[in-house]
């Protein structure tokens, strides 16, 4: 894919754009509230009790976020049964009609619910967003691409103080001769993007990933090829190989199979949203209590001109992840980023007392470490490292457990001061976010480079390399099929096979070249006995075509059954190597009954070898029936060979399961 092509690069912009549109609005109706909540507090809804108050605020400050649990967990993983077009149309219709109710709350508990809300249809946004970015990317641009739609999140978030700077001057605004509190526009004022979102959103594709691991090729098929007339762009390449996938379940994620990463995929994010969420909502209230301006409702807007100034730091640490991350990787760049969190917080803690500009400078730096590595990363790695059946419900399950770490920043961080102060707060935030960083040492493992279909397997080199070879014993299979059922240019079609069978002679001799260097997810013996075995195939499909096309006889009827048992038998083998790819013990009785299909079809191609001896035999000709009888034999050898592979794959699994 030559994604470098100004008319191919056309189409990747519009799907970046699209998703970003919605995580823009996603950063923008979260951290909105951090400044309408400035003016808020002059309708006189809070409590006039401190203690009580504080909680108003923090349960205000993560209403949204609660709702965004809900919607990533439940609406989310809809984008892995339904489509991740359908979904990328109706999670914004939340932003419009919750973004509406929200600017007209007449009090508290209205405000609370509205934005409850309006924060599930953001959750159900975050999984599908991302995973409509990264099913189209190429993967040497996956990182990147991925990086800048999440970089929309800060500009959505530095808009959202913008907005607030613009109107927070103004205690009201007149609209059709009534005066309506500014606080409320900021509230309403995502709508109207969200409505033209929704409206270019819908001239977009389905993924051709997710039609395909539905089993749905014709229309993926359709797709890719609208796509290639239209922009240039050809996905064939990079999705020719994934085949129909059973339905994902969420108790998969927790299965031993996927336990590691899952926790991997959960733990830093819940950690970084703890930060995120607890420290960038509250900076408008850090700056004001630090002087950040005056003390009159008039003069609270210049710590809102505080909030933007430490936005744009957060610009500059998305533009280093989009600078680095393929190059330094998501594992790296994630540990860097929680460290820097980690010291930025500690530091600030010590330092509170110091004045305005060393909270300024350890905030501007703590958000450069926040969005250069983590805010990045943990949005990242769901969408990477597990399969299109499972990818949306783990992007929704990692987006709804960070929730928790979000609403549990949101909300602690005000009462914590209240109770302890900003200092003893900042301390406990920075033991929060190290552990984020051990999370990441410990769990991770780096995807960078690898496609989406390598990143999501537990054991990336045997998965790709016994993988090509397979495609090639399926594409030569095809290709014996055809040559018997046109049964012309016979010399061509044989000396085509000859040259895939070079193909996968060269695939055998990388395999054993690599062996003793690869991860080891069976013994190298398994694995060398494997492409042996595969290599076995392809040799006698090589060997069956060589002598049609040197004997040169008239087909039979027989010849044309036995190609067609050749290829399913193929077709069913290659079926039982996808179950056996990821070593999940839930898909041992999978393997187990493509084996026995398997073995059914030798069996029946025994029976036409035992047919075609009883037709030649009959025969008086000499040389018919040394031509067909080797014919016939290697023919039926093929499946013998096949049957081999099945054997090996129950060997595996009796020794693993």
């Amino acid at each position: 894919m030559d994604e470098n092509h100004p008319l191919k690069n056309r189409f990747l912009r519009k799907v970046v754009a699209l998703s970003a549109a919605g995580v823009f609005l996603d950063g923008y109706d979260l951290f909105i509230i951090s400044v309408a909540l400035i003016y808020i507090e002059t309708q006189n809804w809070l409590s006039s009790n401190a203690a009580t108050a504080s909680v108003e605020i923090g349960l205000l400050n993560s209403s949204a976020l609660a709702g965004m649990l809900i919607g990533a967990i439940t609406i989310g993983r809809f984008a892995d049964k339904i489509g991740r077009r359908t979904l990328y149309i109706i999670d914004l219709v939340f932003f419009v009609l919750f973004g509406l109710l929200t600017a007209l709350a007449a009090n508290i508990i209205e405000l609370l619910v509205f934005r409850f809300l309006l924060g599930i249809g953001i959750g159900a946004d975050y999984p599908v967003s991302s995973t409509y970015v990264a099913e189209f990317s190429p993967k040497n641009l996956r990182g990147k691409l991925t990086t800048l739609t999440f970089a929309f999140w800060g500009i959505g978030s530095i808009t959202a103080a913008i907005v607030g700077y613009i109107f927070g001057r103004y205690e009201y605004v007149i609209i059709l001769g009534h005066q309506v509190s500014t606080w409320r526009i900021m509230l309403g004022s995502g709508i109207v993007p969200a409505l033209i979102v929704i409206i270019l959103r819908k001239t977009m594709p389905e993924s051709p990933r997710w039609l395909y691991s539905k089993g749905e090729s014709e229309k993926a098929e359709e797709i890719i090829r609208t796509i290639k007339e239209k922009y240039g762009l050809d996905y064939s390449l990079e999705t020719k190989n994934i085949k129909p996938e059973r339905r994902g379940r969420i108790s998969e994620l927790l299965s031993k199979r996927y336990i590691k990463r899952t926790a991997f995929a959960w733990l830093p994010w819940l950690i970084m949203d703890i930060g995120v969420y607890g420290i960038g909502i509250s900076i408008p209230f850090i700056l004001e209590h630090v002087g950040f301006g005056g003390t009159t409702l008039e003069d609270k807007v210049h710590a809102i001109l505080g909030t933007i100034i430490l936005d744009l730091f957060v610009l500059v640490g998305f533009a280093f992840a989009i600078l680095t991350i393929e190059k330094i990787g998501r594992l790296k760049l994630q540990e860097i980023g929680f460290i820097g969190m980690t010291i930025s917080m500690f530091l600030l803690g010590l330092t509170w007392n110091m004045g305005l500009g060393f909270i300024m400078s350890l905030l501007a730096i703590y958000l450069i470490y926040e969005n250069a590595g983590p805010n990045v990363t943990t949005w990242i790695i769901p969408t990477e490292i597990f399969p299109t059946r499972l990818r949306a419900t783990a992007q929704g399950s990692s987006s709804a457990i960070s929730r928790f770490g979000a609403i549990i920043g949101t909300f602690s961080f005000p009462v914590t001061v209240h109770y302890y102060g900003y200092s003893d707060a900042f301390f406990i935030f920075a033991i929060v976010l190290f552990f984020g960083f051990v999370f990441t040492a410990v769990l991770g493992s780096e995807t960078t480079g690898a496609s989406l279909e390598e990143s999501s397997k537990l054991f990336l080199e045997f998965s790709s390399l016994i993988k090509r070879l397979s495609d090639i014993v399926e594409r030569s299979a095809q290709s014996f099929r055809e040559m018997i059922i046109k049964y012309d240019n016979l010399q061509e079609r044989a000396l085509k096979i000859k040259e895939i069978e070079h193909e996968a002679d060269s695939i055998v001799h990388e395999i054993f070249t690599r062996i003793n260097y690869m991860p080891k997810p069976l013994e190298s013996v398994d694995i060398g006995t494997l492409a042996t075995k595969y290599d076995d195939i392809v040799d006698f499909i090589n060997a069956a075509a060589k002598r049609i096309a040197i004997f040169n006889v008239p087909k039979t009827k027989l010849m044309e059954e036995f190609a067609n048992e050749v290829y399913e038998t193929v077709i069913q083998l290659n079926k039982a190597l996808y179950y056996l790819e990821e070593l999940n013990e839930e898909d041992f009785e999978l393997i187990r009954k493509q084996c026995i299909i398997v073995n059914e079809l030798e069996n029946k191609g025994d029976d036409l070898l035992a047919a075609g001896l009883v037709e030649i035999f009959s025969h008086k000709d000499f040389e018919y029936i040394l031509k067909y009888k080797e014919i016939y034999e290697y023919m039926e050898t093929i499946s013998d060979k096949c049957e081999d592979v099945s054997d090996i794959f129950m060997d595996i699994i009796v020794k693993y399961s």
